[in-house]
């Protein structure tokens, strides 16, 4: 007969994370665990996939049996939402288990993004991620967290970021007593080289873009004994965003009475819109999840224009995609700062124009709408304030 045991108690085999991905989109679409997890003692022997789908779904209770036996227990009563449904009296042992913890980061109405009564428009608040002040101390812990037995042999942590990345890596790396090496490319905002030498972490700057550092990075952490996170191309960058970004939202929305219709989020590594696809398109197919990017010949920190032939091997893409230049981007922090009192960064404001768009061709059918903000403006003060005086 199934038992329900603690997912945590259990020691399991890897599997290929293809299947896993498999087996995520059906428990999402099914909600719940079908088959039960077959186990000898504390150990999988069985439907190790399905183990390893659960886990990174982060619930925290499992259905085993010592047989071949159908179940069907929903996620919600597996503990789905436990991790992010509330951060209680907030009060943590270390910094680590702050990021770990905090959940969720905030959802707030927004006013004055859109002129129309029947569309809410809500912000997803990144910046209060503590690190970086951004989306990214998200990505940067996953991957450190799932990596710790290959970094205890490396002397240092060596990546190329635009900023927040770097910024998130350098700060775990400091807590875990690393040394980090941060490659950015030379259009990289100002503020990350201070807040980079404050956490301790060597600099290099150069080439144009994150593409030209790569895999010169990879060559050079082979000769300093480092490790390569590797945010470009490591799954948990797409995993961590599956289990918390995605998830938060879901259950922010169920307890908000949310009439969620869709989720806007812009695009750098792609990391955080392929979590939030692998989860949305499976759990609910209604929410669509729109896209942005940077219009062509502007730049705006932290995103950029996809190569969907080298898009994440998750199978599911955005449902749709705006473009957006660096001014437009500007013009909505400005207008978001002087209806809400606050500020979102360059990046942010690109997802609220991004919905402005939407708005204007029509596309946005009554009900509530997202937008993820990845970061705080005030690392932009200078660039917001002298579009202000132009």
């Amino acid at each position: 007969m199934a038992k329900i045991k603690e997912l945590d108690s259990l020691i399991t085999d890897n599997v290929e994370f293809n299947a896993i991905i498999d087996k995520i989109k059906e428990l999402l679409k099914n909600g719940s665990q079908k088959e039960a997890i077959l186990i000898k003692g504390n150990k999988v022997i069985k439907n190790h996939e399905i183990y390893w789908a659960l886990k990174y779904l982060g619930v925290k209770y499992v259905a085993v049996s010592e047989s071949d036996e159908i179940v069907n227990v929903s996620l919600e009563f597996l503990g789905f939402y436990d991790e992010i449904s509330d951060p209680g009296i907030r009060v943590y042992n270390n910094t680590l288990e702050l990021i770990e913890k905090d959940k969720p980061t905030p959802l707030v109405k927004l006013n004055g993004i859109i002129n129309d009564k029947k569309i809410g428009i809500w912000g997803k608040l990144e910046w209060y991620n503590p690190f970086s002040l951004s989306i990214k101390d998200r990505t940067a812990w996953y991957i450190i967290l799932n990596n710790l037995d290959k970094i205890n042999n490396k002397e240092k942590i060596i990546e190329a970021t635009s900023a927040n990345t770097g910024i998130s890596l350098s700060a775990i790396s400091s807590i875990l007593g690393k040394k980090a090496k941060i490659f950015m490319p030379i259009s990289s905002p100002d503020y990350a080289d201070k807040m980079l030498k404050i956490y301790g972490s060597e600099i290099i700057r150069e080439g144009n873009s994150t593409n030209d550092l790569i895999e010169k990075v990879k060559k050079i952490a082979e000769e300093e004994n480092a490790f390569v996170p590797d945010q470009f191309s490591n799954i948990f960058n797409v995993l961590v965003h599956l289990r918390y970004t995605a998830k938060e939202l879901d259950y922010q929305a169920i307890y908000g009475k949310l009439r969620l219709k869709g989720i806007f989020a812009s695009m750098g590594t792609g990391g955080h819109i392929a979590g939030l696809l692998l989860y949305f398109h499976n759990k609910n197919k209604g929410i669509k999840i729109i896209g942005v990017q940077p219009e062509e010949n502007s730049a705006i920190p932290g995103i950029k224009k996809q190569d969907f032939n080298k898009w994440w091997d998750i199978k599911e893409s955005p449902d749709k995609i705006f473009s957006v230049s660096y001014d437009e981007a500007i013009d909505m922090i400005i207008k978001t700062a002087r209806n809400n009192g606050i500020i979102p960064g360059i990046s942010g404001g690109a997802v609220l124009a991004g919905i402005k768009k939407a708005y204007e061709e029509g596309i946005l059918e009554e009900g509530d709408y997202v937008c993820v903000i990845p970061d705080n403006g005030i690392k932009y003060l200078d660039e917001i304030y002298e579009k202000i005086n132009t």
